[in-house]
C-alpha cells in the first residue's frame, strides 16, 4: 500500500519531531482522514525525505516524529525553466500541476501583452499564491522531493531580466519558420522554454525577442492551446534526456 505523502520543511532539520502547517494538518485530518501512530512520507521540497509517524492529530495541527533515515534525492542535471504566461484559471493550475510532474525545476509566470480579460485585473500575489498550493500537490502525488521554485513578473521584459546568465532560451512561437532541434540540446546544461498566451505573442514582445536576437522556434505542424504548448515541449525535452 502506497503512503501517503506530505511537504514539510522541518522535515530534514536537526529534530526529529516537528508540527505540520495548518493547510497539511487539515489534508491529514480531515481529507485522508489518518489516525495517531500511522505513517507517511514527508519531504522538504530540495530533495530529502523520511518516514514518519502521527503523535499528534487534530483537525487544525498534526505533529509528526521522524522514524527512518533521511533519504536525499539525487540532484537534477538538466533543470528545464518554464516562462509561461498567465492564463485562464483553471487552465493555468492544469498546466503547472503537469508541468511539475513531468519535472520542470522552476516556474517564471508573465502577464502577457495579449492577457486574457478575465484575468487582466485580477491581483497577482493570490494566483502566485494559489500557485504553489497547485505544485505543492503535484509534488505529492507524483513522488517528487523537489519543489519547483516560482516567481510572478508584470511583463515578459522583467521575467527575462530574471533568467540566470548562460541559460539556453528557446522561444515558440506559431509564425516561426525554424523547428525545434532536441539534438542541438546540450547534456548537463539547463534550458529555458517560453510560450505565449492563446493570442499569442504581441508585436511588441516580438521586437524584444529580435532584439535580444533570441530566434523563435516551431512545435510543429498543429497549433497547440496555451496550457498544452509548455507541457508538450517539457516533455519531449525530459524524454531526449530520458527523464520519462
Amino acid at each position: 500500500m502506497r503512503v501517503h505523502r506530505v511537504y514539510c520543511k522541518s522535515v530534514s532539520g536537526t529534530d526529529s519531531g516537528f508540527d505540520l502547517d495548518q493547510t497539511q494538518s487539515i489534508h491529514l485530518s480531515k481529507v485522508l482522514r489518518l489516525k495517531l501512530h500511522e505513517e507517511v512520507e514527508a519531504f522538504d521540497g530540495m530533495g530529502s525525505s523520511a518516514i514518519c509517524k502521527i503523535t499528534d492529530i487534530e483537525k487544525r495541527s498534526v505533529s509528526l516524529q521522524r522514524v527512518s533515515e533521511i533519504q536525499t534525492s539525487e540532484l537534477i542535471k538538466e533543470k528545464i525553466i518554464c516562462v509561461i504566461p498567465l492564463i485562464k484559471k483553471d487552465n493555468f493550475h492544469f498546466m503547472i500541476q503537469k508541468l511539475t510532474e513531468i519535472g520542470v525545476s522552476d516556474f517564471i509566470f508573465y502577464k502577457p501583452d495579449l492577457i486574457d480579460q478575465s484575468i487582466a485585473k485580477k491581483d497577482i500575489t493570490k494566483i502566485a499564491a494559489k500557485s504553489e498550493e497547485v505544485i505543492i500537490s503535484a509534488c505529492k502525488q507524483c513522488g517528487s522531493n523537489f519543489m519547483p521554485t516560482s516567481a510572478i513578473h508584470e511583463n515578459i521584459t522583467k521575467a527575462f531580466n530574471s533568467i540566470e546568465e548562460g541559460i539556453d532560451i528557446y522561444v515558440f512561437d506559431v509564425e516561426a519558420s525554424e523547428g525545434f532541434n532536441l539534438n542541438k540540446l546540450k547534456s548537463g546544461k539547463n534550458i529555458c522554454l517560453v510560450t505565449g498566451p492563446e493570442s499569442g505573442f504581441s508585436e511588441s514582445e516580438l521586437d524584444f525577442f529580435k532584439n535580444r536576437d533570441i530566434k523563435l522556434r516551431l512545435i510543429g505542424n498543429n497549433i497547440l492551446r496555451a496550457e498544452t504548448a509548455p507541457i508538450v515541449i517539457s516533455s519531449l525535452v525530459q524524454n531526449h534526456f530520458g527523464k520519462i
